[in-house]
C-alpha cells in the first residue's frame, strides 16, 4: 500500500497496546483509557502474546464491580444470591444490623439527655428527623466521593487534608443553604409561639450537622484504608452514628439553651 517514494510502511501500522500479564485489573483500564482501540493484547515475561482482552470484556468487569460496590454499601455479602435461603441470608446479615443496632442506641442515649426539653417544646420532636436525615444524606454524599478517590488512589490519610476541608466548607454552604430554607417553614408554622428562635435553632443545627457530615464523610473511610479495612464496607454506619449523635447534640442542646 506505500508509495516506495513518498510513504514508508511504518506509516500504515500502528502499535498495538499491551499489558504484561501480572498486572492488576487497574492498571488494565488505564491502558484502555489511554489508546482509543478496542483490544490490548497480554503478554508474557518474554513479551510474547498470551491473548487479548476487549473492550467488552472490561465493561463486564466493571459491571460486576458495581455491583460489589452496591452490596458493600449495604452490608451484603458479595457472594450472597438472591436466591438464597432465610438461614444463608440472617447468618450473613445479622452481625451488620446488630452493630448498626447499637449506633442507634448511642444516639437514642442522647436523645434521652433531653427528655425533659423535647417534652416542654414538643414541636422539636417533628424537625429531630429533618436534621438526622439531611446529616446522614451529606455524609453519604461525600463518603461516595472519598471512597472513589481511595479506589483510584487520588488520595490517602496523608494527602486527604484537602479532602477534608473541602468536604466540611461544602457540607457548611450546603447547610446554608437547606437550613434557610428549613427556618423559614419553622418560623411560618411557630412564629406565633417561639418567633424567629425556632428557625434560627433548626437553620444554625443544619450548618452544624452538615460540616459534621461532610467531616467525618471524607475522614471516616481514609481511616479506615489506613487500619487495613474496605471503607466502602462499614464506613456508612460510622459516619451516620456521628451525624445523629453529634447532630441530636446540637440541635437539642442550642434548642434547650435558646428556647427554655
Amino acid at each position: 500500500m506505500a508509495d516506495p517514494e513518498t510513504e514508508a510502511i511504518s506509516d500504515f501500522v500502528q502499535e498495538t497496546p499491551y499489558v504484561r500479564y501480572d498486572r492488576d485489573d487497574e492498571e488494565v483500564l488505564e491502558v484502555f483509557k489511554q489508546n482509543r482501540e478496542r483490544s490490548v493484547a497480554v503478554l508474557d515475561e518474554e513479551e510474547d502474546i498470551l491473548g487479548v482482552i476487549h473492550a467488552e470484556d472490561l465493561l463486564g468487569l466493571l459491571e460486576e464491580r458495581q455491583g460489589e460496590t452496591l452490596y458493600e454499601f449495604t452490608g451484603v455479602a458479595e457472594e450472597e444470591s438472591v436466591l438464597d435461603g432465610i438461614g444463608t441470608k440472617v447468618r450473613r446479615r445479622y452481625k451488620w444490623l446488630i452493630l448498626n443496632l447499637g449506633t442507634a442506641f448511642m444516639a437514642a442515649a442522647v436523645v434521652g439527655l433531653f427528655e425533659s426539653t423535647i417534652a416542654a417544646v414538643a414541636i422539636l420532636a417533628a424537625y429531630m428527623p429533618v436534621v438526622a436525615g439531611m446529616g446522614g444524606n451529606a455524609g453519604t454524599q461525600a463518603m461516595a466521593v472519598t471512597v472513589r478517590g481511595i479506589s483510584l488512589g487520588e488520595v490517602s490519610l496523608n494527602t486527604g487534608k484537602r479532602v477534608i476541608f473541602n468536604e466540611a466548607a461544602a457540607g457548611a454552604v450546603n447547610g446554608m443553604i437547606t437550613g434557610v430554607l428549613v427556618a423559614v417553614i419553622a418560623t411560618a408554622f411557630s412564629f406565633g409561639e417561639f418567633g424567629l428562635l425556632l428557625g434560627a435553632v433548626i437553620g444554625i443545627s443544619m450548618v452544624a450537622n452538615l460540616v459534621i457530615a461532610g467531616f467525618f464523610g471524607a475522614i471516616t473511610p481514609l481511616l479506615l484504608d489506613r487500619m487495613g479495612y474496605d471503607p466502602a464496607t462499614s464506613a456508612t454506619i460510622f459516619i451516620t452514628t456521628a451525624t445523629d449523635v453529634l447532630g441530636f447534640l446540637v440541635f437539642l442542646g442550642l434548642a434547650q439553651a435558646v428556647l427554655l
